[in-house]
């Protein structure tokens, strides 16, 4: 199938460039009610199985999620789930922006839990377990879905979505694969709320390449 492409008509906004998105695709957790236009969720999707594979085996199913009734219930399911805790970090950080950045990722973390139901697009990124096929090997199943996952949400940024990679389906791992028919033989690797952007985009805090780039040696 080619590229899906955006009706005219559309009031989504122009796309920026894959530089620009993976600059600025900050984990978006404060995501508005708004509906997603369906050639827009259908373009992060083609992006997402543009991602490589183990000799292109693709191992790669997405659920969407937007039926309303769907969605609540998922948003039930989490009610129980244990307030999040900032991630233990290591290294020296300076404290101030350690807590500062930890306490954002929590606050964001409660409020997309609070709010999972209003989300408009919910989508399972799960995988099969089928590479090499004589002795699959998990480890190059999660190294394919997660890279559809990671091109899914480049794209949404680029084209002014915002996405959130988690792996909080895993609290509620049973009854998410009952209320949505996973079948046994599909792991459940990634779940991406995905909406309009509730807060605004902008530079990702990382260490700069010096620091972590080796060129010819360690």
């Amino acid at each position: 199938m080619d590229q899906p492409t955006v009706p005219p008509d559309s009031e989504a906004p122009a796309p920026i460039d894959a530089l620009e998105a993976m600059g600025t695709a900050r984990s978006m957790r404060w995501l508005r009610s708004d509906p997603v236009p369906p050639a827009l969720i259908d373009q992060v999707l083609w992006a997402a199985t543009r991602a490589s594979s183990p000799d292109n085996t693709q191992p790669w199913d997405f659920v969407v999620v937007q039926n309303a009734d769907v969605r609540e219930r998922i948003g039930r399911l989490f009610e129980d789930m244990p307030k999040a805790r900032p991630a233990q970090r290591t290294g020296s950080p300076a404290p101030d922006t350690a807590d500062a950045t930890a306490r954002r990722t929590r606050e964001g973390v409660q409020n997309l839990v609070a709010t999972l139901a209003d989300v408009p697009v919910i989508i399972f990124v799960c995988g099969a377990n089928l590479y090499p096929p004589d002795q699959p090997d998990i480890t190059n199943m999660y190294s394919a879905v997660y890279a559809a996952a990671q091109n899914l949400i480049v794209a949404a940024r680029a084209l002014g979505l915002g996405a959130a990679f988690t792996t909080l389906h895993r609290w509620v791992e049973p009854g998410l694969r009952d209320l949505l028919a996973i079948p046994d033989d599909r792991t459940m690797a990634a779940m991406i709320p995905m909406g309009w952007p509730d807060r605004p985009f902008g530079p990702l805090t990382r260490r700069p390449l010096q620091e972590v780039v080796h060129h010819d040696q360690w």
